[in-house]
């Protein structure tokens, strides 16, 4: 198909949408590279939080009792199921910029 001046003209509308919905994907995309990243290093900071309450609470339950209560507090176990949560997060928003970075490299099997 000849695209000369009458068929530009006639699908100029056609033309410069086509042209935006391609632009807003590539947006779309690197806004969300750039939100997972966000999200991977808020998410780090909550870790190292909790982290830090654990180790008090881990002080505060050596001074009382140095026997097993750590065992069965009810707030460290608490925490560690943050942990837990939050690490579960991080490891899913790697492994999704993993895959929007390196698309062909989805299980590892090619070299970076």
């Amino acid at each position: 198909m000849e695209n000369g001046l009458r068929y530009t003209m006639t699908h100029i509308g056609d033309i410069a949408m086509d042209k935006l919905a391609s632009g807003c994907q590539s947006v779309a995309k690197t806004t969300r590279g750039i939100v997972l990243t966000y999200d991977i290093h808020e998410q780090g900071r909550k870790k190292y939080k909790i982290i830090h309450r654990i180790g008090n609470r881990l002080a505060e339950l050596k001074e009382f009792s140095p026997e097993n209560v750590i065992f069965i507090d009810a707030e460290l176990k608490d925490m560690f199921d943050q942990l837990n949560g939050i690490e579960t997060l991080i490891n899913s928003r790697l492994k999704e910029r993993e895959e929007r970075l390196y698309p062909g490299c989805a299980n590892n099997n090619c070299e970076i």
